[in-house]
């Protein structure tokens, strides 16, 4: 994960200092293998069409499940990914439904007649859909979006290719808005969700009214895509009315208002780690925290060190644990850079540093990170005093070492699926 290859590449780069007695090989503790059932709640541990398999490593300080269920296995790299992949084995579950009803059927036979039909190899790839996001199709599609009024312009409106790029959005728009109704991330990394949703989404598209969206059997999609998003509101709005080309639109203009440079806006903007869900969450999450000076200096971290779908997901979730911290909690003056990690410093000069992790523990890489962090915190403007936020658990071990030291730690600021 983004936050062990950030405080290992910090720790390179430093002289590492004298180990204290309780830092010595031996004194730390060794990261446990954890059992669902014990730290799932019920909802999360087995369903209609899932279970999660027992055993849960917790390699780097995320939790990894497996997930058995009827349309294949899954895997989740964390509790906010748990989350999401048990959001899409249900909705997988609620399109194979309406795919046998009547009305899909109708839907089919109509869009084999429609003047659209020959375009369906272009709007739907059932197999690689947006496993790579926002390459492959989605990117093509929001490239569409940006390209259209041009290709108007050079065709006039008369051109049987650009009536046809128009109703290919259209087929975006009408994807979107399932996904939305279900729940679910539209530019979702889970193939075989992908694969369901082309399905129902070219029978509404090419079906027209024979297939109406009101006959789908599923219910309002709040907080539809990144839980841990402080302004998940916004965020589902924007996803179902806004194309991928319109986001990047409105995601640069509120990074270049924040104050990052037109060079890391446009690295964050095209960096493939990020999905236009995700890329929206953090752009959202990182407005929020209004008052907030140098809000840029993570928006170049988040551009220039993710490479994974993790990593945008790391930097969704501390962009939104700043936000909540800075409203609820303690108020932060500005954001500055911890070798390639954010952290906040409050108004009363405390550093504040916000964790994805799962499972916290005493290993060695913390002891590290504590003792740089100890030694960052003492320097201008910071005021010595650390206060460190974890979505997940800390070991008890933990939580006395860094108290031990005066840091202030609170865990499960984001529990998601934990009992």
């Amino acid at each position: 994960m983004l936050v062990v290859v950030m405080t290992t590449n910090f720790s390179v780069a430093q002289t590492e200092p004298t180990p204290s007695p309780m830092e010595l090989p031996g004194n730390y503790e060794e990261l446990p293998e954890l059992k669902a059932s014990e730290i799932l709640k019920p909802e999360f541990l087995a369903g209609t069409y899932f279970k999660v398999q027992e055993d849960v490593p917790t390699q780097t300080g995320c939790n990894r499940f497996s997930i058995e269920s009827d349309f294949g296995a899954f895997e989740a790299e964390g509790n906010e990914m748990l989350i999401r992949r048990i959001k899409e084995i249900n909705a997988i579950a609620q399109l194979k439904e309406v795919s046998r009803t009547d009305e899909y059927k109708n839907a089919l036979v109509k869009a084999a007649k429609a003047p659209v039909a020959a375009a369906k190899n272009i709007v739907t790839d059932p197999v690689h859909a947006v496993a790579s996001v926002p390459k492959g199709i989605m990117k093509f599609m929001g490239r569409i979006g940006e390209t259209a009024k041009s290709v108007r312009q050079k065709q006039e409106g008369k051109d049987p290719e650009g009536s046809q790029l128009q109703q290919v959005i259209g087929f975006s728009d009408t994807k979107r808005k399932v996904a939305m109704s279900l729940g679910v991330d539209p530019y979702s990394s889970n193939a075989v969700l992908q694969h369901e949703l082309d399905g129902i989404s070219w029978a509404a598209f090419a079906g027209g009214a024979t297939f109406s969206l009101a006959t789908l059997p599923i219910g309002g999609g709040a907080a539809t895509a990144l839980t841990v998003t402080q302004v998940s509101g916004d965020l589902d709005q924007m996803l179902k009315e806004k194309s991928p080309a319109d986001l990047k639109i409105i995601n640069r203009r509120v990074l270049i208002a924040l104050g990052a440079s037109e060079k890391d806006a446009e690295r964050f903007l095209n960096n493939n780690a990020f999905s236009p869900t995700a890329q929206t969450a953090f752009v959202l999450n990182l407005k929020s925290m209004n008052g907030v000076a140098n809000r840029g200096a993570f928006v170049r971290l988040a551009g220039e060190t993710s490479s994974s779908e993790a990593d945008a997901i790391f930097c969704v979730q501390t962009a939104s644990l700043m936000s909540a911290i800075n409203k609820n909690e303690k108020p932060l003056a500005r954001l500055v850079t911890f070798g390639d990690f954010p952290v906040g410093v409050a108004k009363d000069g405390r550093t504040v540093v916000a964790l994805q992790w799962d499972y916290a523990a005493w290993t060695s890489g913390a002891g590290r990170f504590s003792a740089k962090l100890q030694e960052f915190a003492a320097k201008p403007p910071g005021n010595g005093k650390v206060f460190v936020a974890v979505s997940g658990e800390t070991s008890p071990r933990l939580r006395q070492e860094l108290e031990t030291r005066g840091d202030i730690v609170q865990d499960r600021l984001s529990p998601g699926p934990l009992k």
